[in-house]
């Protein structure tokens, strides 16, 4: 829930000519709001549902694949249509505190027709650039490859000869791969939909031996 972003101002008579966002405050190179019930002033009753943290489909899938000796695990897990607040890009896209910030801000406002998308960089951000808006919320879908395994098993004609029934070698990988658009760490964030620095899974590597008398 929260604001509607609708563009950049790109000089003074475009501040002057739109609805009242910051008294004093808003400035070219200030994201502009949208004015949604159109009352001349932007605040708190503009705002407006701006993304569902609940997908649409949650799926899973578990595949099993032999040819001869060599057998191959692999489960798939995902979500599709849910959309992810990235509030760890308020600090990193601010741009209003002397800290380190993502390589977006290099393509921020800078002059007249610079850009229309990322704002100017103005210390303490008088006109709440960052306030809770659409300009952090994004595509939360992803498919991550959870687990794979892929085994041998011996012959039965040599495992017979060292006094065992099966010997089974294995290599396994958990969370190796995650195919999603979304630009933070891990876009497995809870219910919630709101990532303030989720700690992004561990990728784990393993092998093994099996053996059966």
């Amino acid at each position: 829930y929260g604001y509607v972003t609708n563009g950049i101002f790109q000089n003074q008579a475009e501040v002057d000519n739109y609805a009242t966002q910051v008294p004093g405050g808003t400035s070219p190179g200030d994201i502009k709001f949208k004015d949604l019930n159109n009352d001349g002033v932007i605040n708190a009753d503009d705002r407006t549902y701006i993304g569902n943290p609940f997908p649409e489909w949650t799926f899973s899938m578990n595949n099993t694949f032999a040819y001869k000796n060599f057998d191959l695990q692999i489960f798939l897990q995902g979500v599709y249509g849910n959309d992810i607040l990235n509030a760890n890009r308020v600090w990193q896209e601010g741009m209003s505190v002397p800290q380190n910030q993502t390589k977006r801000v290099l393509n921020r406002w800078i002059g007249e027709g610079t850009s229309n998308t990322v704002p100017r960089a103005v210390y303490s951000d008088p006109n709440d650039n960052v306030r809770n808006s659409n300009r952090f919320i994004e595509d939360g879908s992803y498919l991550r490859i959870k687990n794979v395994t892929l085994g041998y098993t011996l012959p039965k004609d040599v495992t017979e000869r060292i006094f065992f029934s099966t010997v089974r070698l294995y290599a396994s990988c958990q969370n190796l791969f995650t195919f999603t658009n979304y630009s933070g760490f891990d876009p497995e964030v809870g219910t919630s939909g709101v990532d303030l620095g989720t700690y992004p899974v561990t990728r784990t590597m393993s092998f093994g031996l099996n053996l059966q008398f």
